[in-house]
C-alpha cells in the first residue's frame, strides 16, 4: 500500500474532525500521500507508430484496519453493503476479509480516476484509498512480442528490446500527491525515455505474412526471415514461426550461402586468383584415403569452372577445391583466425539478449574433413543474425555492420539518433566490386533465378543444407535458404531467407526461398499490392497526454489519423479530450499550461 498514515490518532482525528487538537492551524499538515508511478518509456516504430507503452490503472483499496477501528457495527454494514453494490463483491467477501488478518483489500481497478470516483460514495470514501498502477500494453502480432520483450507482473523486464535497453525505458523516479486538510499538492514523476525501433511494422506484418505463407505452401517444420537497411545494418523486419526464437538462439547450417563469404577470403589470402579455374565431374574425395566423397547436386557434372561459374552454379566440388587452397595456404590455425573474423562462432553483436554465437569448432578439434566441409557450409552450426551480418558486407561495400534494432532515442533533450555500428572492414572494396556482377549473375542466370523481379536488380545467391543428426547428415531433410539484396545499383535492402525442412516435393533454395524473395521484392516496390492500415496497440483507447508537448500531441494525432486538434493555452498538457483510456473521437483538445496539476 503506498498511502502512508502520519499518525494512526492523528488519522482518526482527522476523519472524524477533530484534527485542531494536534496541530497548529496555520501550517498544513499531511494527512496521506499517493505515490504516482513513473511511467515507462514507450516503444514506437520507425516511423513513430506506437508498439509499446505505458498507462495508468486505478485501484481502489478499502482500508479494513480503519474500518475495524473507527465504525460501529451498524455502520459497517451500511458501508460492506455500499461496496456490495457499487464494486459487485459480495457481502460474505468483504465480512471475511474484514474479520481476517489483512490491513488493506484491493476491490477493483478502472482504466480512468473519474470511473473509479463514480463507484465511491459519500459513505465509503472515508475509508478507500485510490491508488495508481502502471499497464504495459505492447503490440504482439506478427511475431512483435519476440522482439519487443514482455515484463514480469513486478514492472521488471524478462527478454528482449524491453530488456535490453531497460535503463533507457525504466521510469526514473515516482511522483507523489500529498494530501492536506485544504487540498492536494502533486509533484510529478520522472518517466523513463522513448525508443524508436528500425522495425517498418508494415514491412514487419508483410514479411511475416509471407513467410507463413512459404512455409504451409512448402509443409515446411518453420523459417525465418531477416530484412536490413543494407547501408545502416538496422533490422527492418525480423520474423520467425517458431514457439520460440530460433533464429537468435537456434542455429542451423548455412549451405552454399556460405560460399561468396569462401571465394572472397580466398581471393583476399591470395589463395586463388581470378583466372584460376576448377574442373568438377560431379564428386570429389577430398582426403586420400578417407572415404568421404563430396558431391554436387544429383551429381551434376559442371565440367571446367572459373570461380565467378562455380558461385554461379553452386558448384561444390570446385569450392571443396578452394577449401583447400585455403586451408594450404594459411594452415589450420590461420584458417580457423580468418573464418572466425568472418563471424562464424562467435557473437554478432546483435541488440537482443540471449544470442547463441552458433557452433565452430576450435582449429585443435577439426578432423581431416573440416577444412573442406566448413566452405559448402556443412559442420558448422550459424545463427541468422551472423549469416545476414556477413552477406551484408557485400551490399555495405566490405563494411562488417552490426545488425540492430535502436534507430532512435527521445529524451527530455529531444531525439538523439542512434549510428550504425561498425566492425571494421570484412574485404576490400575493390574484392567487393569484383563479387556483385558475380552475385547478380546468380540471379540472372545461376540457381536463383526464381527470385527476379523484372524492372528491379537483384543479386544473391542459394542454399540447399542437409539437416544434420545423431547418425549423420539425413538426405531427406534440409534447409532451404536464400540471401539476396537489392537493387544492385544502390543496395538498400538486404534479406536472408531460412526454410525448415520443406516437404511439398522440393527442396532446393532456389526453389522454395527464392520465390518468397521475389514476393516481398514485390511487395516492397508496390507491386500489385495493396497497403493496409496500421491498427495499433491503442487504437481502442486514448492514450494518456499529460505533460506532453504541443509536438508530441500532433504526433499522437497524425499516429491515430485524426484529423483535428483543438489547443487551449500555452506549455505542456495539463488537460485533455477525450481522457486517457477512453474511446477515440474523431478530435483531440488540449488546455496546455504550467505548472503542477489538480490530485486525483
Amino acid at each position: 500500500m503506498y498511502i502512508i498514515l502520519v499518525l494512526c490518532v492523528a488519522v482518526f482525528a482527522v476523519r472524524a474532525g477533530y484534527f485542531s487538537l494536534f496541530t497548529e492551524p496555520d501550517i498544513p499538515v499531511v494527512v496521506g500521500i499517493n505515490r504516482i508511478p513513473s511511467l515507462r518509456g514507450s516503444i514506437y516504430d520507425s516511423d513513430g507508430k506506437l508498439l509499446a507503452s505505458d498507462s495508468i490503472i486505478y485501484e481502489a483499496w478499502l482500508d479494513l484496519g480503519y474500518l475495524r477501528l473507527s465504525t460501529s457495527t451498524e455502520q459497517i454494514e451500511k458501508v460492506l453493503r455500499n461496496i456490495e453494490i457499487a464494486f459487485g463483491i459480495s457481502y460474505q467477501s468483504l465480512e471475511e476479509n474484514l474479520h481476517g488478518t489483512r490491513s488493506f483489500m484491493l476491490l477493483g481497478t478502472s482504466p480512468t480516476n473519474e470511473e473509479m470516483m463514480r463507484k465511491i460514495t459519500p459513505l465509503t470514501k472515508r475509508y478507500i484509498s485510490l491508488e495508481m498502477q502502471r499497464e504495459r500494453l505492447t503490440f504482439k502480432e506478427y511475431g512483435l512480442d519476440r522482439i519487443i520483450g514482455s515484463l514480469d507482473k513486478g514492472g521488471e523486464p524478462l527478454n528482449g528490446l524491453e530488456l535490453q535497453y531497460d535503463e533507457i525505458l525504466s521510469g526514473k523516479k515516482d511522483g507523489l500527491i500529498r494530501r492536506t486538510l485544504t487540498g492536494a499538492k502533486r509533484e510529478e514523476p520522472t518517466n523513463g525515455s522513448d525508443i524508436y525501433l528500425s522495425i517498418d511494422i508494415d514491412l514487419q506484418r508483410m514479411v511475416y505474412e509471407e513467410l507463413k505463407k512459404t512455409v504451409e505452401k512448402n509443409m515446411a517444420d518453420g523459417g525465418l526471415a531477416i530484412l536490413l537497411d543494407s547501408k545502416t545494418g538496422k533490422v527492418l523486419s525480423y520474423a520467425g514461426t517458431y514457439n520460440w526464437d530460433l533464429g537468435l538462439m537456434g542455429i542451423f547450417e548455412p549451405g552454399s550461402t556460405i560460399k561468396p563469404l569462401i571465394y572472397s577470403l580466398a581471393l583476399t589470402v591470395g589463395a586463388i586468383n581470378e583466372e584460376m579455374t576448377f574442373s568438377c565431374d560431379g564428386r570429389i574425395q577430398p582426403v586420400p584415403g578417407l572415404n568421404i566423397v563430396i558431391r554436387d547436386v544429383e551429381g551434376e557434372r559442371h565440367g571446367v569452372q572459373t570461380f565467378r561459374e562455380a558461385i554461379i552454379n553452386s558448384c561444390n566440388v570446385a569450392t571443396v577445391q578452394v577449401g583447400g587452397k585455403i586451408f594450404n595456404t594459411l594452415g589450420r590455425n590461420e584458417m580457423y583466425t580468418a573464418l572466425e573474423k568472418i563471424g562464424f562462432g562467435r557473437l554478432s553483436g546483435v541488440d537482443l539478449p540471449g544470442e547463441t554465437p552458433g557452433i565452430f569448432p576450435q582449429a585443435s578439434t577439426w578432423s581431416l574433413i573440416s577444412p573442406y566441409q566448413f566452405p559448402i557450409g556443412q559442420g558448422l552450426g550459424v545463427n541468422i543474425f551472423q549469416m545476414v551480418k556477413a552477406l551484408n558486407v557485400f551490399p555495405a561495400g566490405g563494411q562488417f555492420i552490426v545488425p540492430t534494432f535502436l534507430k532512435a532515442i527521445r529524451n527530455e533533450d529531444g531525439f538523439v539518433n542512434v549510428p550504425k555500428k561498425v566492425d571494421g572492414i570484412l574485404f576490400s572494396p575493390e574484392l567487393v566490386a569484383t563479387m556483385l556482377p558475380v552475385l547478380e549473375s546468380v540471379v540472372l542466370n545461376g540457381t536463383g533465378t526464381l527470385a527476379q523481379v523484372d524492372g528491379v536488380r537483384i543479386a544473391g545467391k542459394t542454399g540447399t543444407a542437409q539437416k544434420a543428426g545423431p547418425g549423420g547428415y539425413n538426405e531427406e531433410t534440409y534447409y532451404a535458404l536464400f540471401y539476396g539484396f537489392f537493387p544492385v545499383e544502390n543496395p538498400s535492402y538486404t534479406l536472408y531467407i531460412m526454410i525448415d525442412t520443406p516437404k511439398a516435393g522440393v527442396y532446393y533454395g532456389g526453389s522454395v526461398a527464392a520465390p518468397m524473395f521475389a514476393s516481398i521484392v514485390k511487395k516492397i516496390y508496390g507491386i500489385d499490392v495493396e497497403k493496409e492500415k496500421y491498427e495499433g496497440i491503442f487504437g481502442w483507447k486514448m492514450p494518456d497526454l499529460t505533460g506532453y508537448t504541443l509536438i508530441d500531441v500532433n504526433e499522437v494525432r497524425e499516429i491515430y489519423g485524426i484529423d483535428k486538434l483543438i489547443v487551449h493555452g500555452a506549455g505542456k498538457v495539463m488537460r485533455q479530450f477525450p481522457e486517457s483510456g477512453h474511446p477515440l473521437e474523431d478530435y483531440i483538445e488540449v488546455w496546455l499550461g504550467v505548472g503542477e496539476t489538480d490530485g486525483i
